[in-house]
């Protein structure tokens, strides 16, 4: 796709969505957002900061293409929103393995290193973590639009070198829209970004939902 056929496309997603429900998507991702704040922030042991979402217009070919070293990520599937809705969670492996650490360390005696572990323990233990968040996430979404979603079981990059692969293989959306929230700690030691990916030509399932369909 070119740079006109690209804009051609934002252009029909902006019409497609006004003011009111491209407000609805964010606060659907502000709403469960914070819990998942507070999810991360027990993991954590620290105060977590998160940003407001910003909602964009996304190219599979372009997060394929970008400055990915380094990344691992979680990509999940949720029914509920739109026949196909995707989650993304990507950290840099520093800050995941960090995160880790103070997972399994929790109120542990004998403290373990996740580095001295297998990949397999590894992605393990990352699962375990996304898991934690998508639910305490769509938990309060559920709540706040009385809507019944249903997470898939989250798939893992956690390889070295082995993220754009994994984006290719796993997301189905080519293109549409992103709702995205970053987030940290308060003393910027750990940062990751949380993507919801509705499909945009069926989004309207939630906006029934919540009494905003055309």
């Amino acid at each position: 796709m070119d740079k006109e056929e690209n804009g051609l496309a934002e252009m029909e997603w902006i019409i497609q969505f006004d003011e009111l429900k491209s407000s609805a998507l964010k606060e659907l991702a502000n709403i469960g957002i914070s819990h998942v704040a507070t999810a991360i922030g027990e993991i954590s042991g620290e105060k977590i900061d998160i940003s407001l979402p910003d909602m964009s217009y996304f190219y599979k070919t372009r997060l394929i293409s970008s400055d990915n070293r380094g990344l691992v990520g979680a990509y999940l599937t949720v029914e509920g929103i739109s026949d196909c809705t995707e989650i993304l969670i990507l950290l840099s492996k520093n800050d995941a393995m960090a995160l880790m650490n103070k997972f399994i360390n929790y109120e542990s005696v004998v403290k373990t290193e996740v580095s001295s572990l297998s990949i397999a323990d590894q992605k393990s233990i990352f699962c375990e973590i996304v898991s934690i968040i998508t639910a305490t996430y769509f938990s309060a979404v559920d709540s706040m639009f009385n809507l019944r979603t249903q997470c898939g079981i989250p798939l893992i990059s956690f390889g070295d070198g082995e993220f754009s692969a994994f984006i290719n293989n796993t997301l189905k959306l080519n293109e549409g829209i992103s709702i995205n929230t970053s987030f940290s700690t308060d003393k910027k030691q750990l940062t990751g970004n949380f993507m919801l990916i509705p499909d945009p030509k069926s989004v309207d399932v939630f906006f029934r939902a919540i009494g905003l369909a055309a």
